[in-house]
């Protein structure tokens, strides 16, 4: 059996690797371009090591899935590795590339890796699809509030609630101010303009793959949830087998209190923001839309909040609402507003 712990940076990795007897068989860094990985691989596979069984780890990373898809087939199995929990388990006060990659290698010569789950291509497609529509609202965001700034420089107020609808729009175009604010004020009205376009398409695209995928209409009969959540919970999620009951889903979520315990005493905080924050802030999103327009998470959470603050209140209802997901999704089981009848 062979070992391999790889440091994977952004241009390079740094690769180590160990026998069965935890020998250094090699040690070295190799660019990430597909014709050299695939070279450094295919040595462990030449004549004569047919039998030899290679298994690699590396840690996830925002670049991690290039690098699988190259040498994935080139290995008996590819070893993901969660990067927090396994500083936990092997901190040292000397890190470098050689002393990462040799500690990842030993570390799953002894089956001692936290391993991390690996979205497959159309989940990872989705996920792309649902950031690059998150990245043009926030832009969009950005330059609506740099129209407000400009206005609140100038001391003008709109005449209509909403600056970028139809009247607004009509009360901004009027304006007269100086040369610069007004080329200021019209780059970033044509910027709004142009996002806009970019993301209705998106949620065209959006709206007609959730209309086509069955999980999803599921998923868009709990309050709250519409094609946009419903897919960037398939997304983040992935496959929900993988979570046994509903209270790991919410720990991956980040949506569980922060406990500490030691000797007999136990102290509870807010919760951990663990794990996905675009599942959590989904979850949120949907709690509040949900405390809006289903009369039983309303009434759910205004006893709640008469109790606790708000915002406890209304992530507690993300938390409940996120276990009808898991029921729905797991056991087929349909939303029913009697989950809020009880405290």
């Amino acid at each position: 059996m062979i070992y391999i712990g790889v440091d994977l940076h952004l241009r390079f990795c740094y690769i180590t690797v160990l026998d069965a007897s935890g020998r250094v068989l090699r040690q070295g860094s190799v660019p990430n371009i597909s014709e050299s990985l695939q070279a450094f691989f295919k040595v462990w596979k030449s004549p004569g090591k047919e039998e030899e069984k290679i298994l690699l780890a590396v840690e996830a990373c925002g670049f991690w899935p290039a690098f699988v898809d190259i040498v994935e087939p080139l290995v008996e199995r590819v070893v993901l590795v969660h990067p927090a929990k396994v500083k936990a388990i092997a901190s040292a006060k000397l890190k470098n590339d050689r002393v990462d990659s040799a500690t990842l290698a030993q570390l799953l010569r002894a089956n001692l890796l936290p391993e991390a789950w690996k979205a497959d291509a159309a989940t990872r497609d989705l996920r792309e699809t649902l950031r690059t529509r998150q990245a043009l609202v926030e832009d969009r965001t950005r330059h609506k509030n740099h129209v407000h700034a400009v206005l609140h420089q100038h001391g003008l107020h709109g005449p209509a609630s909403d600056l970028f609808g139809i009247a607004g729009r009509a009360w901004l175009v009027t304006l007269t101010l100086r040369p610069a604010a007004r080329q200021a004020l019209d780059a970033s009205l044509r910027m709004v303009e142009h996002l806009d376009r970019e993301v209705q398409l998106l949620d065209r695209q959006l709206h007609q793959a959730a209309k086509e995928d069955p999980d999803a209409r599921w998923l868009m009969s709990i309050p709250g949830i519409g094609a946009f959540t419903a897919l960037l919970l398939k997304a983040e999620i992935g496959d929900i087998h993988r979570f046994p009951d509903k209270r790991s889903l919410y720990n991956y979520a980040g949506l569980v209190p922060v406990l500490r315990q030691s000797a007999g005493h136990k102290r509870s905080g807010g919760i951990t923001h663990a794990g996905s924050r675009r599942l959590r802030w989904a979850m949120s999103e949907a709690a509040m839309t949900a405390a809006r327009y289903s009369a039983g998470a309303r009434a759910w959470f205004e006893r709640l909040a008469k109790r606790k603050h708000p915002h406890v209140a209304r992530t507690a209802l993300a938390r409940k609402l996120l276990g009808a997901v898991w029921a729905l999704w797991t056991h087929g089981e349909c939303f029913d507003e009697r989950i809020f009848a009880a405290m």
